[in-house]
C-alpha cells in the first residue's frame, strides 16, 4: 500500500522518481523528531562527551541554568573534584601555571 502510493505521488509529478520522494519523507522525518538542543545538550552530558559548560553553550543556557536543567532532569552535574586526591592534583597543576 505505502509503494502504491508512493508511486502515485510520483506518477502525478509530486516528486521526480521514488529516491527523492524517500529522502524528502526521511528529511521530514528526521526534522519532526529532532530533540530539543537542551535534551541533546543533557543527553551529551549524561555520556560523558561534553562538559557542562559545553553543555549549557549547546543549550544556549548560563552555566547556572544548566545545572539547574539537569537536576530538573535527574542528572547529577559533576562540579569539582571528585576526590581528595583529585582536588590536590588540580591545585599542583593550577600552581604550575
Amino acid at each position: 500500500m505505502v509503494r502504491r502510493d508512493a508511486q502515485m505521488l510520483v506518477d502525478a509529478g509530486a516528486f521526480g522518481n521514488l529516491s527523492e520522494l524517500i529522502r524528502e519523507a526521511v528529511r521530514q522525518f528526521v526534522a519532526s523528531h529532532k530533540p530539543s538542543n537542551l535534551e541533546l545538550a543533557v543527553e551529551l552530558y549524561r555520556q560523558d562527551k561534553v562538559s557542562l559548560g559545553k553543555a549549557a553553550a549547546i543549550a544556549g543556557l548560563e552555566y547556572s541554568k544548566m545545572v539547574d536543567a539537569l537536576y530538573l532532569r535527574g542528572v547529577q552535574p559533576k562540579i569539582g573534584p571528585a576526590s581528595r586526591k583529585e582536588a590536590e592534583q588540580d591545585l599542583a597543576a593550577a600552581g604550575r601555571l
